[in-house]
Order: structure tokens, then C-alpha cells, then sequence
């Protein structure tokens, strides 16, 4: 068996279940922008296959920015 046929199957596996991939990304992509948003929902992540590639939309609510310093 080939490298790339041994990636593709592992990729395949990967998005077999892909509501779990997306529950996994709604979560930590939430943990980051936590640090920078007073979010007032949680995230909502959307997916699409698009050919051979995977489309995905992150869609966050925020009542507002959080101060993190000044820029010179």
C-alpha cells in the first residue's frame, strides 16, 4: 500500500464521523476566542464537502471586544 493511499484512508476515517469533528472545533476555537470576545452564544460550526475538500464556516455572536493592551 502507498503512502498517499495510507493518508487518504486515514483522512477518511477521520470525516467519517464528521458532527464530532465539528462539535471537537466548536470547542477549542471557543476557548481562543474567549480570550479576545465576550461572546453571547456559543459557536456554530457548519461544513460542506466541496470535491475533494472540506468546507468549514465558524459563526460566533460577540457583545464586544475585550481590551488586551495598547498598540503603538
Amino acid at each position: 500500500m502507498s503512502i498517499c493511499r495510507l493518508d487518504e484512508i486515514l483522512v477518511n476515517d477521520k470525516f467519517e464521523n464528521i458532527s464530532k469533528i465539528g462539535s471537537l472545533i466548536e470547542s477549542e476555537v471557543t476557548k481562543v476566542v474567549k480570550n479576545y470576545l465576550v461572546l453571547s452564544g456559543g459557536a456554530v460550526v457548519r461544513y460542506r464537502k466541496d470535491g475533494e475538500k472540506y468546507v468549514f464556516n465558524i459563526e460566533l455572536s460577540a457583545e464586544r471586544v475585550k481590551p488586551f493592551g495598547k498598540i503603538i
